[in-house]
């Protein structure tokens, strides 16, 4: 193995194991929906495996592209910036996940650097590490704009990842946020990769894409968060059509083509998707019974616009708490992981748990804390 691959560390994992063994624990820690898939996405999945299985194409199903052009389009702008979007520019994945593993692997030599925003979902520092980049964290936005360490990072970078909603803080881009990033990452020359996985979960104000102000860009997507199909594992990424033909190859070694049934299952997802709206409404009603507690106890935090996040200061090295809160019944993330300011933060998902659970794991968290 080579050593880059086995320094690497899965901490956050740690959490969850330890977690597993009390049976009575508030799990706030796991980041997936306490939805299952809805009926009707796994009856059309049972109706389709009477058919042939068969490999697709690298690509993915046409109908599936189809679909995800679709549901893009119902977004305030589509990007990348001048595309007349089309099944052409989409490539389905297994999961946002490879997605990213891909455009990482064919557009960063290992000279190359990425410039991440602090905090940042944990495993695109992994993707870089296993690939052999180089990677930077800076705070992207400060008072509603760009700071001037990640406007140099920008220009000093092959390519900057966004996540927006984001894991693990819920912040949501504004407009002016998506144009200043997207304009300043075009005119630097440096490629822009927008996660937008959870963008149909988002309170309060529009989804707006970086992606849509940046003609060098590409966004990633999934049905895993907002459609409830975690384990059915169908992303994609969008791009102009040229590096498309490049992520196809490095799709080719690792999978060759995802799953035929799942690809399927998902085509009845996107376009049939009424449970979507149910989902973000419960979500949204945690998110404000998530919010007020941490109020209540003056908690250090910014309100999630978006996913089904939080992630408040809690004062003390979040290793040691959140193994310690486990032992008292409430499972936590440390956010130490998520980058170097977070060292004294938490972050609590309010998406796999219902609202008495979530009470709960706070009643444990307030006497801790207040």
């Amino acid at each position: 193995m080579r050593q880059r691959v086995g320094d690497l560390s899965l901490s956050i994992r740690k959490i969850s194991e330890k977690a597993s063994k009390h049976e009575d624990c508030v799990r706030l820690d796991i980041g997936q929906p306490s939805f299952d898939t809805p009926e009707h996405i796994k009856e059309k999945a049972r109706e389709e495996l009477s058919k042939e299985q068969s490999y697709t194409s690298l690509y993915g199903l046409q109908e599936l592209r189809e679909a995800a052009v679709e549901g893009e389009k119902k977004k305030q702008k589509v990007g990348p910036k001048g595309i007349d979007l089309g099944p052409e520019d989409v490539m389905v994945t297994v999961g946002a996940t490879q997605a990213l593993y891909a455009i990482f692997a064919s557009m960063l030599s290992t000279e190359d650097k990425v410039v991440l925003d602090d905090p940042c979902w944990v495993p695109y520092k992994t993707i870089s590490e296993v690939n052999g980049n180089r990677w930077e964290q800076v705070d992207f936005f400060e008072d509603g704009g760009l700071t001037e360490e990640a406007k140099r990072e920008i220009e000093d970078s092959e390519m900057v990842v966004v996540n927006t909603p984001t894991n693990p803080t819920g912040h949501a881009l504004t407009k002016k946020e998506a144009k200043e990033l997207g304009e300043y990452a075009d005119d630097s020359g440096t490629l822009l990769v927008s996660d937008e996985v959870y963008h149909r979960f988002v309170y309060d104000r529009d989804h707006y894409s970086p992606t849509a102000y940046c003609e060098n860009s590409i966004v990633v997507g999934s049905v895993s968060k907002s459609h409830a199909m975690t384990g059915w594992r169908i992303g994609w990424l969008i791009a102009h059509e040229e590096p498309i033909e490049d992520f196809k190859k490095v799709s080719r070694a690792m999978i060759g083509c995802p799953p035929k049934i799942n690809q399927l299952a998902s085509i009845h997802a996107i376009r049939n998707d009424r449970h979507v709206d149910n989902m973000r409404s419960v979500y949204k009603e945690r998110r404000d019974l998530i919010d007020r507690r941490l109020n209540e106890m003056n908690l250090d935090f910014k309100e999630p616009q978006g996913s089904f996040y939080v992630f408040p200061d809690v004062g003390r090295d979040s290793w040691d708490f959140c193994l310690e809160m486990i032992e008292k019944g409430v499972a936590m993330v440390p956010g130490e992981p998520f980058g170097p300011g977070s060292k004294e933060k938490v972050r609590l998902c309010f998406g796999s748990a219902d609202k008495e659970e979530i009470n709960r794991g706070l009643d444990i968290l307030e006497q801790e804390l207040v």
